[in-house]
């Protein structure tokens, strides 16, 4: 499925560059909001544990117009994800405050948007789906309420490369575009074997979420020139 992703992605890519010279082109920077959480079978095991992580995102994007209402719109954007743990997580700890961990990650993210609309005058609502890689280059486990520093085994616990689809709208105002979508990671978020501390408790987190994914809604706007 990764590479799939990967190779639909360059080939939309690839596309648009090819149809640049004939189509509507527009560069823009985009940004927004996301609000991420655990998704996978291993959350109902721990769901009442789990808070939503509020990030954010912001990058480039480029607007390709095609005919039938069809656009591409390929970005690269920084995106920051992640997860809030509470005490009910480890119930044994005891009272150590209403959040015990905070895993956060932040990624290059490539998506391509595939989008269909309908263009009225100035104002064009559509559609979108969105395959998307993206490659983790920041990595955060906070465990402060433990007194506890992980940094140094955390490059360990996530891979190279994540992927994933989001699907969503939006429309375009002019030169400004408001959007909307629901990011599904199909990638899993860490692996507990590559986990190399001892501490217990980093230990019993990581296992507690092995195989979960991060997936989440994201709220973007985009100015165009």
């Amino acid at each position: 499925m990764k590479r799939v992703l990967s190779f639909v992605i360059v080939c939309a890519v690839a596309l648009s560059i090819s149809l640049s010279a004939n189509a509507q082109v527009k560069f823009g920077i985009k940004g927004g909001l996301n609000l991420t959480n655990l998704s996978g079978s291993v959350v109902e095991d721990v769901k009442g544990a789990l808070d939503s992580y509020t990030g954010f995102h912001a990058g480039i994007a480029v607007q390709v117009g095609l005919p039938f209402g069809l656009a591409l719109q390929p970005e690269v954007l920084y995106t920051q994800s992640g997860v809030k743990f509470s005490k009910d997580l480890i119930p044994s700890i005891g009272n150590m405050g209403d959040v015990l961990a905070k895993l956060s990650v932040g990624s290059i993210q490539v998506p391509v948007a595939i989008q269909w609309g309908i263009k009225l005058g100035p104002v064009r609502p559509f559609l979108q789906a969105v395959p998307y890689v993206s490659f983790p280059v920041v990595k955060n486990l906070d465990l402060s309420a433990f007194n506890l520093n992980v940094d140094e085994n955390l490059g360990k616990l996530f891979g190279s490369m994540n992927y994933g689809v989001g699907l969503g709208g939006g429309i375009d105002i002019w030169k400004i575009q408001a959007s909307v979508k629901y990011n599904w990671a199909l990638g899993k978020l860490v692996n507990a074997a590559n986990m190399t501390a001892s501490d217990l408790v980093v230990k019993e987190i990581v296992e507690e979420i092995q195989g979960a994914k991060l997936s989440g809604l994201e709220v973007s706007v985009a100015l165009f020139f």
